[in-house]
């Protein structure tokens, strides 16, 4: 196993808004031993050109790209990828249609639709379709501290996706880094999505569409299970 390190390129929240542009949406590069992942691609190739190169990221040589959902917010950057890395393999979820396989295929990508668990290499893989709506599926990568899980924006709901992907792999879930879609819900949802959450994760990575009332709790209540993360920021367990 090697050590998993992620960069976030895109989301509503910047380490430095005069480097990297805040916008709403996600994209994360992830590298994992002689792998290098995309993973969704935020609202526009622009963004994703932008910030990609403000980070000195170099997109051309991805393995491949992981949709977790349709979402304009996590798909308007495929054009840029097609540019830089054509017809590499794009994993889309299930029931993506045949309008959006077309969209990737025009955009000089290889769309691979993902219909159940699939193994990217011996410590990669791309979850199950969980429906939301719409249907959503995780990135799961096998560490030296345990599974770790990349969402796109968790509508299934993330404690059910943790538990479903621990059971499948036998594993615990060291952590997530992603969206928790928890932006708009009410303080009493917030606090027992995240109370549940850390009983069963070592480390979470609030962003995206996870909202400011998770973050603020979690500094409160769980700090030390905190990553800290936006536009800018590199993980790496």
């Amino acid at each position: 196993m090697s050590l998993v390190e992620a960069v976030v390129l895109v989301d509503n929240n910047s380490v430095d808004t005069g480097r990297v542009k805040a916008v709403h949406g996600l994209s994360i590069y992830i590298e994992y031993g002689r792998h290098f992942i995309l993973f969704d691609t935020g609202p526009s190739p622009d963004i994703l050109q932008y910030n990609s190169e403000a980070l000195n990221i170099d997109l051309s040589l991805l393995d491949f790209v992981v949709i977790s959902h349709l979402h304009s917010d996590h798909v308007g950057g495929l054009p840029y990828v097609g540019w830089v890395s054509p017809s590499i393999k794009t994993y889309i979820p299930y029931a993506s249609g045949h309008y959006f396989e077309q969209l990737v295929r025009k955009n000089g990508l290889t769309p691979v639709e993902v219909l159940g668990w699939t193994s990217l290499d011996r410590d990669l893989f791309i979850s199950k379709p969980f429906y939301g709506p719409p249907w959503e599926h995780v990135l799961v990568v096998r560490s030296v501290e345990g599974l770790v899980l990349f969402t796109g924006c968790s509508h299934p709901g993330i404690n059910m996706v943790v538990d479903e992907v621990s059971s499948y792999f036998g594993d615990e879930v060291y952590a997530v880094i992603g969206g928790l879609h928890l932006n708009s819900a009410p303080d009493n949802i917030v606090y027992n999505t995240i109370d549940r959450l850390v009983k069963k994760v070592s480390k979470i990575a609030p962003l995206h569409c996870s909202g400011d009332k998770v973050l603020e709790y979690m500094v409160r209540k769980y700090n030390d299970k905190l990553l800290k993360a936006m536009a800018g920021s590199t993980i790496t367990l």
